[in-house]
């Protein structure tokens, strides 16, 4: 089933990526950024996930413009995640982030009460095609 993603709110500064490299002093990687321009605050209908022997819920991709109102934005992720290696992509209901490790390539999940930081063991394709 193929997911469907609701909600997306089209990114209104062409520089909201470069704001955000400059911050943390990283480069996004293009598949990130491409699937962020395409879903920017979107939630989509296959939102479970698994890390480890866990299931988890993705809740919405979080907005990259800095002046949106409407969505989680990524800002309040990146002061709170300190490893700039981190590249926070989306939160869960919970207040948990869903983020892009730069040193791996793959997608981890993690954890704002105790910053714990665990890997999905997917890259960003293979996360998304595997949320049900």
């Amino acid at each position: 089933m193929e997911n469907a993603w609701k909600y997306k709110i089209d990114l209104k500064d062409p520089q909201a990526f470069a704001k955000v490299e400059t911050l943390r002093e990283i480069r996004i990687p293009k598949e990130l950024r491409q699937f962020i321009e395409e879903h920017n605050a979107a939630t989509p209908s296959n939102y479970h996930f698994m890390v480890g022997s866990t299931e988890r819920v993705f809740g919405a991709v979080l907005s990259y413009d800095e002046s949106e109102t409407e969505a989680d934005r990524v800002y309040p992720a990146l002061d709170a995640i300190k490893n700039k290696k981190l590249i926070p992509f989306a939160i869960d209901p919970f207040g948990n982030y869903i983020c892009y490790a730069l040193d791996k390539n793959e997608v981890v999940f993690w954890d704002h009460e105790t910053e714990d930081v665990t890997s999905t063991g997917k890259n960003l394709k293979q996360f998304i095609e595997n949320l049900y």
